[in-house]
Formats: structure tokens, C-alpha cells, sequence
């Protein structure tokens, strides 16, 4: 499925992923008690939240690139 798609819609679906994970970690963390039930669970949740963030850093990183690469480019005439 990953191939099939776009770097653009990819990019989309990588950040849908990351909101979905920041929004089960909340509901998890602040309306269940399963944290505090399974301590792991919860160091597994924050290490998917580092992963996220760093994920979130080279998204972030390389559309830059790209925008910076565009602005360098001389517009055709």
C-alpha cells in the first residue's frame, strides 16, 4: 500500500499516524487507568512518543530542504 502511494499523500499519511498516536497516547494516559495498571505500557508509550517526535523533526527537516531548494531555483523567464 505504501508504494502505491505518492511522497506527498505519504507524507499525509505519516502525519495523520503521528496525530493518531498523540491522540490514543492522551486518552490512554488521562482517561484509563491502564498506565497505571501496566508500568511498561507506559514507558512503550512514551518511547512511540519519541519515535513520533523524531519522525515529526525529519518531516519537518525535509520538506525545508524542499522549500529552500525551490526558492533557490532561478524561475524560467
Amino acid at each position: 500500500m505504501v508504494d502505491a502511494l505518492a511522497p506527498s499523500e505519504l507524507l499525509n499519511v505519516r502525519r495523520l499516524a503521528r496525530f493518531g498516536y498523540l491522540g490514543l497516547f492522551v486518552v490512554v494516559a488521562y482517561f484509563t487507568p491502564l498506565f497505571e495498571q501496566y508500568p511498561p505500557l507506559q514507558w512503550l508509550g512514551i518511547a512511540g512518543l519519541l519515535i513520533v517526535f523524531f519522525d515529526a523533526i525529519v518531516c519537518a527537516r525535509r520538506r525545508w530542504r524542499e522549500l529552500r531548494e525551490q526558492l533557490d531555483e532561478p524561475e524560467p523567464s
